[in-house]
């Protein structure tokens, strides 16, 4: 019967889709456009009271989704502590948050101002953190060893570190694409398949990696790329990544906050 073939492997691609994930993605037009297509448990983030607005919504249509909300290094100079602190109250991720000497010129004493005052907040209310490194890896691990807590570190590409960030059992999320970056590729090798997840960044954050343009519905195809490649240098079916990083992910939205008061 065609039309029982047709509706079986439709049932098979969505039972294939729904093993997708993606730990780190911005909520932009695009992606508000992209993501409601696919079945993708996902984590959106959030740096200022708008973004966070506009995911809060987004989510209450999608409740697969998740926010984390923080105030980004990029923004340590524009956004205010007391604007973000009823979304930091709000949400269960704090992040991303963290330093940047590579791609900010934010003054980096200012950045850590901020950088510190969030990771004492998270860490009292235990909520997961979501960290931005580039450049400042070493100086965020000697503060985050300060701050016990659950952390993912958002898209690490750095060959330094790995094993002293591995050591607080934090997760690390892959971008696109661990063959394009040899240090990504790095943590592949040496983080625990229990520890990986995956992430886009957004498309656009694809699009840099790749130095081209991507239509919208290459969205998913960044993620089984990437999938794909975790699997060839963890000589693993790519299967079991996409269920491996997912059942990950869940693992860590699950983890509990404490109840919030204003600091």
């Amino acid at each position: 019967m065609p039309n029982q073939n047709c509706a079986h492997r439709f049932i098979n691609t969505l039972k294939k889709m729904d093993l997708y994930s993606d730990a780190h993605v911005h909520l932009n037009d695009r992606m508000q456009s992209i993501l409601p297509t696919y079945p993708i448990t996902a984590i959106l983030s959030c740096s200022t009271p708008q973004q966070c607005n506009n995911a809060k919504q987004f989510i209450q249509r999608y409740p697969n989704m998740e926010m984390s909300c923080g105030i980004h290094p990029w923004h340590a100079n524009d956004v205010k502590w007391e604007e973000m602190l009823p979304w930091l109250q709000q949400t269960t991720i704090i992040g991303e948050i963290g330093m940047d000497s590579v791609w900010c010129t934010i003054d980096l004493q200012s950045q850590k101002n901020i950088f510190i005052k969030q990771l004492a907040f998270a860490s009292y209310y235990h909520k997961p953190v979501v960290l931005h490194t580039k450049g400042m890896e070493k100086e965020i691990l000697d503060l985050i060893r300060q701050y016990p807590n659950h952390y993912h570190v958002h898209w690490y590409s750095c060959p330094d570190y790995i094993e002293e960030y591995r050591a607080l059992n934090c997760y690390f999320s892959i971008g696109p694409f661990p063959f394009i970056d040899e240090n990504v590729k790095k943590v592949v090798e040496l983080v625990p398949l229990n520890r990986l997840l995956i992430e886009t960044d957004g498309i656009e954050a694809a699009e840099w990696a790749m130095h081209q343009s991507l239509n919208n519905d290459a969205y998913l195809s960044i993620l089984k790329r990437t999938a794909k490649e975790i699997a060839t240098i963890k000589n693993k079916p790519v299967e079991e990544i996409l269920y491996q990083t997912k059942y990950n992910l869940l693992k860590f939205l699950s983890i509990k906050a404490k109840e919030n008061t204003a600091l």
